[in-house]
């Protein structure tokens, strides 16, 4: 019964998108266009180049020579495995969701167990700094106060992981480098992968500022309209606070819930990429809701 009724939940609202998008099938294509525009400019760009530049990493065994350095490191402060301190280490430069990409990508070579994957996830949650720093500014129009809540976010990540460290990665052994693959068929094959991931994110990302869109055309309260699309889509809602006129304090907490969270756009985007792998998400979501309490806090308290 509670199938059914699920079913026809998804059905009807289905139905009423359709009508909506008839009915205000101008305002929908530019939104369809927009949200092209954002994906273009800010994610295909940063994304394209490192999904890439993992895969051969990955194919060449990268982890091997990087976990020289900083995996004793790692494993001391956290107990990260080789293939856990690479997904760490990576996503610190190329953020969210490059985690599950990688994270993926281990799984599929059979280099990490899916239960690890998980976990790690949840503590690799980074938003691009640049892309921060911008949105911060135009928002808070504060520089310190800006640099001080992206550094407390990102040691977030480090604290999370630290409070898990005594979850026991299971260390699999790396085959000497694979030298011998060439690299055409290598770059080839990461290319058609990064195209595959990357059309899926543009899709999520469209899907969530139409639904953005259609919630705008019947909720008027400003104030409510910004929190909810930016609990939908991150870059929507930072755009929408940075013209809010409220208080200073509660627009740096509500700056600060939307980042920590990461909006349900980047939630859907990493399902979609770990699912094919059975990677579990339910740690990644219970890490963001500790991620929120933790840097809400960490506003009040210190900036």
């Amino acid at each position: 019964m509670k199938k059914f009724f699920k079913n026809d939940l998804y059905i009807i609202s289905t139905l009423l998108f359709m009508i909506l998008l008839f009915k205000n099938s101008l305002l929908f294509k530019h939104c369809i266009i927009n949200g092209c525009n954002i994906f273009f400019q800010q994610v295909f760009p940063t994304l394209l180049p490192m999904f890439i530049i993992n895969d051969i990493l990955i194919e060449y065994n990268f982890i091997l020579y990087l976990n020289k350095w900083l995996h004793k490191i790692f494993y001391k402060l956290f107990n990260f495995s080789n293939a856990a301190t690479y997904i760490f280490t990576m996503s610190l430069f190329s953020g969210t969701p490059t985690n599950g990409y990688i994270a993926a990508s281990l799984v599929k070579n059979k280099n990490l167990r899916e239960k690890d994957a998980s976990m790690i996830l949840s503590y690799s949650f980074f938003l691009n700094p640049l892309f921060l720093y911008n949105m911060l500014n135009a928002i808070l129009k504060n520089q310190l106060i800006v640099i001080k809540l992206i550094m407390i976010n990102y040691l977030i990540n480090f604290l999370i992981a630290f409070l898990h460290r005594n979850y026991q990665y299971q260390e699999i052994k790396f085959d000497s480098p694979k030298t011998n693959n060439q690299f055409s068929k290598i770059l080839a094959s990461s290319i058609n992968h990064a195209f595959t991931t990357l059309i899926n994110i543009l899709g999520t990302m469209i899907f969530y500022f139409l639904i953005c869109e259609a919630i705008n055309l019947f909720l008027k309260n400003h104030i409510l309209n910004c929190l909810i699309n930016g609990l939908l889509e991150v870059t929507g809602g930072l755009s929408k606070l940075a013209n809010l006129n409220i208080n200073f304090g509660l627009k740096k907490i509500v700056a600060v819930i939307f980042i920590s969270f990461g909006g349900l756009s980047i939630h859907s985007q990493i399902k979609n990429i770990i699912n094919d792998v059975n990677i579990s998400y339910k740690h990644f979501f219970k890490a963001r809701l500790l991620h929120v309490i933790i840097f809400t806090l960490s506003c009040i308290f210190i900036t």
